[in-house]
């Protein structure tokens, strides 16, 4: 059997957050959550397959995938020690019977790392999504390579590449997602290896250079009408922040160095607007850049999906959701915006060039994978 313990108190072994995921794969949850599909990280699709869950898995799922709270006497034995370091490491509260995580926090596991992170359906704050994931299989630093993960989040970017790099330096301005990260690195042991730091864009890292820059930034549209939203707000096309990494790329990729990142495009049908903007960023900032369009929308169609922008955007500013999806609509009718484009965007050092593909199908029900 194994024993998850690093150190010893008063000749005790004490129990470290590293030693969490073994323990939890040990048991079997990894094998039980990963047969859902792993491109489609979303824990309230899963509440319809609860009676199938293993009696001996059944309090762990409903912790870590569910939110729910527990009653720490029916943990596995092994494992009561969950209860003193989760909320140590500020991601679950207990009142001395019972443990829940935070609100809209699950852990996750991805493509072998595991992580704390917001799914899908629970909020925005320290979000973890389809977008992140898609982005997460475009990019395989180089051995030795050193990689910069701009608006890390929940960190799954640079837990990503920690597989292939030397250094990986994550950055997010976001003060809970900066120590939600940490506990992240914690938790897959690889403090040697992830720096994470607090600050706007390139700013903590000024004057260095990176291999790869990868970047996850918010990029949701929101009216210029509408509050801010202090976490995701593209800027009315969606491309705000993208077009501020762009800026930032000349001085922090090396030589060699190349980009990447995911962004959305509030734009007309054709893609005229995407073209001329980012045609625009690479003359200005002297780059090469490959643009994939994996994804369109139709944002008035009736399917219900500016709705449902709305209605998220409004849930978090605090206003009627009515109001928020009219202020959507008439920003649309002056722009002249007719769809919301996915997008991959990989840069290089150059001379400007813009290569766009349409990798759209006429029936394309998803968003960031061709379906």
């Amino acid at each position: 059997m194994h024993h998850y313990f690093d150190a010893t108190e008063r000749g005790r072994p004490v129990p470290v957050l590293g030693n969490l995921v073994e323990a939890l794969a040990d048991r079997g949850l990894g094998e039980f959550l990963t047969s859902f599909n792993p491109l489609h990280p979303r824990p309230l699709d899963w509440r319809p397959y609860r009676d199938r869950v293993p009696d001996r898995l059944r309090i762990l799922v409903e912790l870590f995938a569910f939110g729910a709270e527990i009653d720490v006497r029916q943990l596995p034995q092994e494992l009561g020690w969950i209860s003193t370091e989760l909320p140590r490491a500020g991601v679950a509260i207990f009142d001395g019977r019972k443990l829940q995580l935070k609100v809209g926090l699950r852990l996750l596991p991805v493509a072998g790392r595991w992580l704390f992170c917001t799914p899908p359906g629970t909020g925005l704050s320290h979000y973890l999504g389809d977008d992140s994931v898609a982005l997460m299989l475009r990019i395989q630093p180089r051995a030795e390579a050193t990689v910069l993960d701009l608006c890390s989040g929940s960190g799954l970017q640079a837990l990503h590449c920690a597989g292939f790099a030397r250094r990986i330096t994550a950055v997010e301005r976001n003060r809970d997602a900066v120590e939600l990260a940490q506990v992240n690195v914690m938790l897959n042991r690889l403090e040697g290896k992830i720096d994470v730091l607090q600050g706007d864009m390139f700013e903590p890292v000024e004057g260095r250079q990176f291999d790869l820059v990868v970047a996850n930034p918010p990029l949701l549209p929101v009216p210029d009408s509408l509050p801010d939203l202090s976490i995701g707000h593209g800027g009315y096309d969606g491309m705000r922040a993208c077009c501020r990494i762009l800026e930032g790329l000349p001085a922090a990729l090396s030589p060699s160095g190349r980009g990447h990142l995911i962004a959305s495009c509030l734009a007309d049908a054709d893609n005229h607007y995407l073209r001329d903007l980012l045609v625009t960023n690479a003359k200005a900032h002297h780059l090469d850049i490959v643009v994939t369009v994996v994804s369109m929308k139709e944002v008035a169609a009736k399917d219900g999906y500016l709705e449902a922008m709305a209605s998220a955007v409004a849930r978090e500013i605090g206003q009627d959701p009515n109001l928020v999806l009219a202020a959507y609509r008439e920003d649309m009718r002056q722009r002249k915006a007719t769809h919301l484009s996915f997008l991959f965007l990989m840069a290089r050092h150059g001379s400007g060039r813009v290569e766009l593909l349409d990798m759209r199908t006429a029936d394309d029900q998803g968003v960031w994978h061709i379906v």
